[in-house]
């Protein structure tokens, strides 16, 4: 049988498809770490908040009822902001940690879309080759209907 035409443009969607695959594998894995991060981020930030407002109380009960001098209530101040900073802080990176996650999930629905249009234009190719498998036996089963009606033929008049 003839060597089918179309076979190398079925290895490179093969390979195409093979590294659409990779891609994917790679996409569930940053959505999976993505999502650690959240996690990660969200505990982080209730930590900070029960720590700061025991720190808050501490500092405010270290104050309380007693003689202070105005720098006491200054540094009071600086630390509460301080802490409040850094809660900010804390709050932005679970921002950033959601917005990664958002896009690793973007990018993961991508990479399923182009793996599933990789394996549709691989089926396509297989279909056809299929199809000219089953014609090229046809032609051929036609040939050697034809050389066998010839040769019957060929013996009959020598007979």
């Amino acid at each position: 049988m003839a060597k089918y035409v179309l076979e190398e443009i079925l290895r490179v969607r093969n390979f195409r498809r093979d590294v659409a695959e990779r891609n994917l594998n790679q996409a569930q894995r940053l959505l999976a770490e993505a999502k650690t991060n959240v996690s990660n981020a969200e505990k982080t930030l209730a930590d900070f908040r029960i720590f700061m407002e025991k720190e808050t109380d501490r500092l405010y009960k270290k104050i309380i009822m007693q003689k202070v001098k105005k720098g006491s209530v200054d540094e009071l101040h600086y630390a509460i902001k301080a802490l409040k900073s850094k809660l900010i802080t804390h709050e932005q990176s679970l921002e950033a940690a959601k917005d990664n996650l958002a896009k690793a999930e973007k990018n993961l629905k991508q990479k399923r879309h182009e793996l599933q249009e990789a394996n549709k234009n691989v089926e396509k190719i297989k279909s056809h080759r299929e199809d000219w498998m089953r014609e090229m036996t046809k032609e051929e089963e036609l040939t050697l209907d034809r050389e066998l009606e010839e040769f019957a033929r060929g013996g009959a008049a020598k007979s």
